[in-house]
Parts: structure tokens; C-alpha cells; sequence
């Protein structure tokens, strides 16, 4: 039992067909500015390195980091 806390960043881009595309980056760097975000994207399109099910992306839709806590209540007992 632990109460535990991580960051998420969240690169959300727009698809040929209209659909978002989400890329999720586990404990971004606590200095991470919107520019170097949206370079990243910019990068990302540009490359075309990614192909969804609705698309290729084509533009940035979000850049967000989310903040969460995990508070543990339970673990199994150890047999």
C-alpha cells in the first residue's frame, strides 16, 4: 500500500481522416517547454514516421502533461 505519483505527457495530433492520434511519453523532463513539444510534433509530421488507422497526421491537435496519483489501498498478501 503506497501512494504513488507519475506524469504523463500527451502529444495528441489530427489525422487525414479526422481522428486523433495519441502518443503518450511516460515521465516527461520536469523542464519541458511548449517549444520543444511542439518541435517534437512538428518533427513527427514532417517524418511521417507514424501511420494510424485514420491517417497520416498532419497537424497538432494538444500537448498536455497530466499529473497522477495512485493511492494503493490494497495488495494481495504474499503466499
Amino acid at each position: 500500500m503506497a501512494i504513488i505519483t507519475s506524469k504523463v505527457l500527451k502529444l495528441t495530433f489530427l489525422t487525414t481522416g479526422g481522428k486523433s492520434f495519441i502518443i503518450s511519453v511516460p515521465q516527461p523532463r520536469v523542464d519541458l517547454t511548449l517549444a520543444e513539444a511542439q518541435t517534437a510534433m512538428e518533427t513527427v509530421i514532417a517524418k511521417n514516421i507514424f501511420n494510424s488507422p485514420s491517417g497520416e497526421l498532419v497537424t497538432i491537435r494538444d500537448i498536455r502533461v497530466i499529473d497522477m496519483t495512485t493511492n494503493d489501498l490494497y495488495d494481495p498478501p504474499v503466499a
